[in-house]
């Protein structure tokens, strides 16, 4: 024979949406002919609809709060594993226009003749940085190494353009101020869409406050 209180312990854990331990046809045969465990059903359900539920099972918890959670950081993960992709891919399609510029620069020098030691010099020069941007391209991992090259390139440069205007020494050409810029900015756009969720990351983690 059950007790009273294993009755009721069961219908309970009905109401919440638990397992309740024994047969619900065990339990209904008792409700049938105890007037004192139908009055504690009678109540329970009355409490439960008071509380915002509407009968039986109505007040059961997610069964996994788990697969919940974890559903909704995939989401987020996969959004920011998507905007990085994109973000790369236009890195990489900026960095390999820029390498063929650089090619196209070098070649119209050498085109346009002048002092050959002067004229291979800087050709080559520029082929260089058309081999680096490239093989940023096919590997962003190597930009830091390169964006010290065109940077340090890329200040020079306007720091002898600003020379220039300022004593009145000739005609700078634009482009050998604006190709360095725009090199450096495919650089750098590219680093940060590779590499900047995980230096957000660790700033993050360096200004938490463990108290």
């Amino acid at each position: 024979m059950i007790s009273h209180e294993d009755v009721q312990a069961a219908l309970s854990a009905r109401i919440d949406g638990e397992p309740s331990g024994l047969d619900d046809a065990v339990v209904d045969a008792h409700l049938s002919g105890c007037a004192q465990c139908r009055a504690f059903l009678d109540r329970s359900l009355a409490l439960s609809r008071e509380l915002g539920g509407g009968g039986e099972g109505t007040m059961a918890p997610p069964q996994d709060l788990s697969a919940v959670i974890l559903a909704g950081v995939d989401d987020e993960w996969r959004s920011f594993a998507r905007r990085r992709e994109l973000g790369i891919a236009v890195g990489r399609l900026l960095l390999g226009l820029m390498a063929v510029v650089w090619v196209l620069w070098a070649v119209r020098l050498i085109l346009s003749g002048g002092e050959e030691p002067v004229v291979a010099s800087t050709a080559s020069v520029r082929f260089g940085v058309a081999l680096a941007l490239g093989f940023t391209a096919w590997r962003p991992q190597q930009i830091p190494g390169v964006l010290l090259i065109v940077g340090t390139m890329f200040t020079f440069t306007v720091g002898f353009a600003v020379r220039d205007a300022v004593l009145g020494m000739g005609q700078f050409a634009v482009a050998g101020v604006v190709i360095p810029l725009l090199s450096l900015v495919a650089l750098v756009w590219t680093w940060v869409a590779d590499r900047g969720g995980a230096v957000r990351r660790a700033w993050q983690l360096l200004g938490a406050r463990p108290y």
